[in-house]
This record gives structure tokens, C-alpha cells and sequence, in this order.
């Protein structure tokens, strides 16, 4: 990962150079070890030279940067207003490590990686577990597509300061198609479900997908609101 790192600064100071800016390189390497979780580069190099450790950046499957500490760490390097300004000296190092991290997939915060991936991995987890499918099939309802998930990023642990495992989950709604002509009672047509995606780190923001979990079961909210409906009916007559 130091010659990942070095492309990237290498890459970023480029990139900078074409815009009339020099920056050094040491510089930039700071800011990269910081986008990458980590205060110092020195930090980096220590974490990647620890044989003990199960997984390095380099097998990292997901990268997830931390652009605030990027920048601060720009910051606190000098970078204020001009043409050199922290926000802009960030970015550059941030296009350089998307463009160096090969197969790696690359995210600049945790509510893009569930916008972009993790809320449809999560969604697939959910609708292909075994689990789910027996609540699916205990409800005569038919359930063509894969769960709705929250549109905004659920709470997670800090994926930066998590030393060996990391996961995100959040709840979902199924809504099945009923055959009213069909030989089964209506027995409810939404199943609340859960999803998890577990991982390993691979640095401070490199994660390595272990396993999945999900579950499932039959919504009978719509019990009560039938029930409700026939006292309200049954009051009326009475009434009446």
C-alpha cells in the first residue's frame, strides 16, 4: 500500500502541477494517510508493516475516505485560501486514489457507499435468504421484487476507528401481490425484514465482505385495522 499511496501522491501532484500548483509530495502523502483514516503517514506505515494483522489496504475490497480528515489534515499543513486551498488540494488527492485503486471500489463517505452499493447489497442479502424466503412462503402473497430500504444511510459504528470488524444493517418492507381470486385467504401481503453486511477491515478504511444476515416476518398490522373497521361497522348498526 506505500506504493499506492506514492502513485497517488505522485498522481495528485500532477494533477496540481498542471493548474499552476506546487505542492510537495510529502505534503500530499499526509493528506492521502489522512483520507485513508489515519493522522499521520507514519501511522500508515506502521499499521502496514504489522504482520499480525489478518488484512492491509492492499486486499481492501471497499475503500471508504474520510474527505473531513483529509482536509483538516490539509489544513493543519498550511493549506488555507487561494489557489491552494485545502478543499481543492483534497480533491486532487482524492481523484488520484480513485484512479490508482484498480479493482479496488472507492467511496468518499459511508452515506455514498450505502447510496451507491451497500443499500442494494442489502436489499439482495435480504431477498435471497432462507429465512426470509419461509416467511415468504407462509404469507400467500407473491413477492416479485426485493425489499424498499431506507433512503438515508443508517447509523454505523465509526468505520474509521473499527479495528478488526465492521457491518451496517437496516430495516425493510416487503409488499407482495395478492390474488383475490386465488383458493388461499388473504393472510397479509408485507413482511418487515432486516438486513446485515458484515466485513473485516483492511486498514482504517479498507473492508473485506465476510458474510450476510437477514430475516424476515409476516407484517399483521392489517389485522388490527380490519378489526378496528368491523367495531366501527358493528357501533353503526347499532346505531342505526
Amino acid at each position: 500500500m506505500s506504493h499506492y499511496v506514492s502513485a497517488a501522491a505522485f498522481a495528485a501532484s500532477r494533477t496540481l502541477t498542471a493548474q499552476g500548483l506546487k505542492v510537495k509530495r510529502s505534503h500530499l502523502s499526509e493528506i492521502i494517510a489522512a483520507l485513508l483514516g489515519y493522522h499521520t503517514y507514519a501511522a500508515l506505515a506502521v499499521e502496514e508493516a504489522d504482520s499480525s494483522l489478518d488484512y492491509h489496504l492492499e486486499d481492501a475490497e471497499i475503500l471508504v475516505l474520510n474527505v473531513p480528515m483529509g482536509t483538516m489534515r490539509a489544513e493543519d499543513l498550511g493549506f488555507s485560501d487561494g489557489q491552494a486551498s485545502a478543499p481543492i488540494v483534497t480533491q486532487a488527492c482524492v481523484d488520484a486514489l480513485k484512479a490508482e485503486a484498480n479493482s479496488t471500489n472507492v467511496y468518499v463517505s459511508i452515506e455514498e457507499f450505502y447510496d451507491e452499493y451497500a443499500r442494494q447489497a442489502l436489499a439482495e442479502a435480504i431477498y435471497t435468504d432462507d429465512d426470509v424466503a419461509s416467511a415468504m412462503a407462509e404469507c400467500n402473497a407473491y413477492f416479485p421484487d426485493e425489499p424498499d430500504m431506507p433512503i438515508a444511510c443508517p447509523p454505523v459504528e465509526d468505520l474509521w476507528s473499527a479495528v478488526k470488524e465492521w457491518s451496517i444493517q437496516a430495516d425493510g418492507v416487503m409488499t407482495g401481490e395478492y390474488d383475490p381470486d386465488g383458493d388461499r385467504l388473504f393472510n397479509g401481503d408485507q413482511l418487515q425484514c432486516w438486513g446485515r453486511l458484515v466485513y473485516d477491515k483492511a486498514g482504517r478504511a479498507g473492508l473485506v465482505f465476510v458474510d450476510s444476515e437477514a430475516a424476515g416476518g409476516l407484517d399483521d398490522s392489517w389485522r388490527d385495522e380490519d378489526g378496528e373497521d368491523e367495531l366501527e361497522y358493528l357501533q353503526s348498526v347499532d346505531r342505526a
